[in-house]
């Protein structure tokens, strides 16, 4: 993927402990069932790159097994009333999309991600069986973009836009070609994916 230019003006929402593990090379996917302003339908994987967007709503010390290293200075908690600001300096390019329809498939991904064993079947089991499974690569940014939240962004959603877009240059893999090369073949491999070379 080339990133010297351009814009994206999409944005993924996901807990800042995640994209933290996902920013230190720690997590290479992404699950999403759907948040509640998505309605029935849930989510959607319709795009293939996208910043990610931290924030704490629904972030628990029970949600992640491995807590992220370093704290913030307050809650950042979304709020309708104060938004805190946000930096943004992911950048996630999908490799992988699949839906996961058993919920015995789940424990073959836990060495790809940092969720709880317990948070993993919530999100499986909520409304509907079923997980959106992305497999991720990740580049990074520095210094982060800034924003201060617009009321279009706050809410249980996965995808908002940014405006306005932000630029892609300059963005460096978390990971090199070798080591992402390398846990992309082992989730292919755990998914039951190594022979299917379907890409988003």
């Amino acid at each position: 993927m080339s990133t010297s230019q351009g814009f994206c003006a999409i944005a993924f929402k996901e807990w800042a402990g995640v994209c933290q593990a996902l920013g230190e090379g720690r997590q290479s996917l992404i699950v999403r069932k759907g948040g509640i302003d998505e309605g029935p339908s849930g989510f959607t994987p319709e795009h293939q790159v996208f910043w990610l967007y931290p924030t704490y709503v629904h972030q628990s010390q029970q949600g992640l097994r491995i807590e992220p290293a370093t704290s913030t200075k307050d809650s950042g908690t979304e709020s309708a009333t104060s938004p805190q600001e946000v930096a943004i300096h992911l950048f996630a390019a999908v490799e992988l999309v699949e839906h996961v329809a058993s919920e015995d498939r789940l424990a073959v991904l836990a060495p790809f991600h940092v969720w709880t064993e317990e948070t993993l079947r919530k999100r499986f089991a909520y409304r509907r069986p079923g997980l959106w499974v992305l497999g991720v690569r990740i580049f990074h940014r520095n210094p982060p973009w800034t924003l201060m939240p617009s009321p279009e962004q706050l809410g249980c959603k996965s995808w908002v836009t940014l405006e306005p877009a932000l630029s892609t240059a300059g963005l460096l893999p978390v990971l090199d070609d070798h080591a992402a090369a390398h846990q992309a073949r082992l989730l292919r491999a755990a998914l039951g994916l190594e022979n299917d070379r379907r890409r988003p």
